[in-house]
């Protein structure tokens, strides 16, 4: 007989029966939407605390190899465990209810700030989990919706949101709607959503860029530095003196903070980076972020890399007058068989997983060193993604050293591999940030070996060549058929066992798992992860780059 035990979920107190089976598989069957994805034990999607009871692990079949994923002592993969009685187990950082991106919130005051700008104060019905620097929309009664950041940090103002809002004469709602708010009345919101939030860095010193009520989006992370009383500095830029209308709380910020400096940036004395350039910041140790309309952004980034600002220490938000979210596109009309997405799925949400990936491959890629062994990575990688705010990797993080760098992610490698002072070196990153899935991966060169070099020129070549075809309506399986065959043109092999995949709200294994490569549709923007990996005919030399396919890059 199959005994069925009973295993209650904490700390909602749900509860399921499993039997014999995987518990994995006994959640699956009762229609839980528990997060999962490799089912080999090495992704650690399905990691699991285990509060009370006992459990066996999945035995192993012959030959095959043993889970990989590190786990604690309390820890256990539910795709390779067995209950063995009663259970009581915590899923970190996952709700098995569908997450609910909108909320009702209740005005709470309105009042000027300056003569166009106004600021509103919110309290939600349901307390939001917040990152310093992120915002959210307003839903409109038309369907339409405005962003904007949240300019405090809510946790320490009893859950209370507050907006910056700059009226622009006409406006719909800066301008209509928001002189028509009084307390007590409510809107929806949805969110929070952004990339341009705080994390813990090891650089000396901040610098933070806004223009206008960009300011609202930098204001939390000013209050983060000052909290751990970091060296900060901020430009701010504006057209007359009125625009610094948070300029009381500034001064007395510099006043009780040594290491807060603020300089208000009017636009007869130039660009705010110009001022910023003149000031002699330590550029190569420092972590920028910036906040504001988008060409102030562009113009920012571009002086500060030149100066020497590593790339993954750039974290900004741009926005437009509307308040519409700078990456916003027209609805996006997915398959409905194989590009189905989760009751979470947002652009936003997505477009931020994906700026999260890509600042965390740069810093893990800054950290690689001249004789550190694929093992000594990994856990750099582990730790850095964990500092950044990740809940979970939905695919194992790959680190690929010379050699190694020629096989697929599920064959095994040296881990005791160093990386040499002139060799090739790939990193591919499957994080879940927020609920929603990263997924960035690229290759980098030590040295200057021809070879390596021309192999990591050959494989964005072979990319971008295939992205400009996708967007010709090109099938995911032509996809693949026209990257081999721009890679065998420049001399290299295309991995065809490396296909492309889903990508979604976390995790799209509950929705779909079909192969970019065996896609008989032109896949959809947003829905698909376009992998290349190039491999040598004769040398043991690859190199590999990922991205979400997207019109606009």
């Amino acid at each position: 007989m199959n005994t069925r035990h009973v295993i209650e979920l904490s700390p909602s107190g749900q509860t399921f029966e499993a039997g014999d089976e995987l518990l994995l598989d006994a959640m699956l069957a009762q229609g839980l939407s528990v997060p999962f994805s490799c089912r080999r034990g090495a992704c650690g999607s399905c990691k699991v605390v285990v509060a009370e009871g006992h459990y066996r692990a999945k035995p192993l079949a012959p030959g095959a190899p043993a889970p990989s994923y590190p786990l604690a002592a309390d820890e256990m993969l539910l795709c390779q465990s067995h209950a063995c009685g009663d259970m009581r187990l915590e899923i970190p950082g996952w709700s098995l209810d569908a997450p609910t991106l909108a909320v009702e919130a209740q005005v709470v005051s309105i009042r000027a700030l300056s003569p166009d700008v106004i600021e509103l104060v919110l309290l939600p019905n349901t307390p939001l989990e917040v990152r310093a620097g992120q915002y959210v929309k307003f839903c409109l009664d038309d369907g339409d919706s405005r962003c904007f950041s949240i300019a405090n940090l809510p946790a320490q103002d009893d859950g209370r949101l507050v907006f910056h809002i700059r009226r622009v004469v006409g406006g719909h709602f800066s301008d209509i709607l928001l002189a028509a708010l009084d307390v007590g009345d409510r809107l929806t919101l949805e969110g929070p959503f952004g990339a341009c939030t705080w994390q813990d860095v090891d650089a000396s010193a901040a610098v933070l860029f806004a223009t206008g009520t960009g300011y609202a989006g930098i204001k939390p992370i000013l209050l983060t530095a000052l909290a751990r009383k970091a060296e900060v500095t901020l430009y701010w830029g504006g057209s007359r003196p009125e625009d610094f209308y948070d300029s009381a709380f500034l001064a007395w910020a510099s006043s009780e903070f040594p290491g807060f400096h603020w300089h208000p940036v009017l636009a007869s004395q130039g660009r705010v980076q110009e001022v910023a350039l003149s000031h002699g910041h330590a550029w190569a140790n420092t972590q920028v972020w910036a906040c504001g309309n988008s060409a102030m952004i562009g113009h920012v980034r571009q002086h500060c890399l030149e100066a020497g600002l590593p790339a993954h220490r750039f974290v900004a938000e741009a926005f437009v007058p509307s308040g519409r979210s700078s990456a916003e596109t027209p609805a996006l009309a997915f398959d409905p068989i194989w590009e189905k997405v989760g009751p979470r799925y947002s652009l936003d949400g997505m477009l931020a997983a994906r700026e999260h990936s890509m600042r965390a491959l740069g810093a893990i890629a800054s950290q690689l060193m001249v004789g550190m062994t694929t093992a000594e990575a990994l856990e750099m990688a582990a730790r850095q993604l964990q500092a950044m705010g990740a809940s979970h990797t939905w695919h194992p993080t790959y680190i690929r050293f010379g050699d190694d760098t020629v096989r697929p992610p599920r064959e095994g490698i040296d881990p005791l591999r160093r990386l040499r002072a002139s060799d090739i070196a790939v990193v591919d990153l499957g994080p879940v940030w927020d609920g929603y899935e990263g997924d960035y991966g690229d290759t980098f060169v030590f040295g200057e070996a021809p070879l390596h070099l021309a192999c990591k020129k050959a494989l964005h070549e072979v990319f971008d060549e295939t992205r400009e075809a996708w967007k010709r309506g090109l099938t995911g399986c032509e996809l693949y058929d026209f990257a081999e065959s721009r890679a065998v043109s420049k001399g290299w092999r295309l991995a065809r066992n490396l296909a492309g995949h889903r990508i979604a709200d976390f995790p799209h294994a509950l929705f779909e798992c079909k192969e970019l490569a065996a896609l008989e549709i032109p896949p959809s923007e947003m829905a698909w992860v376009l992998e290349i990996q190039l491999c040598h005919p004769t040398e043991p030399v690859g190199g590999f780059f990922e991205d979400i396919l997207m019109l606009d890059v």
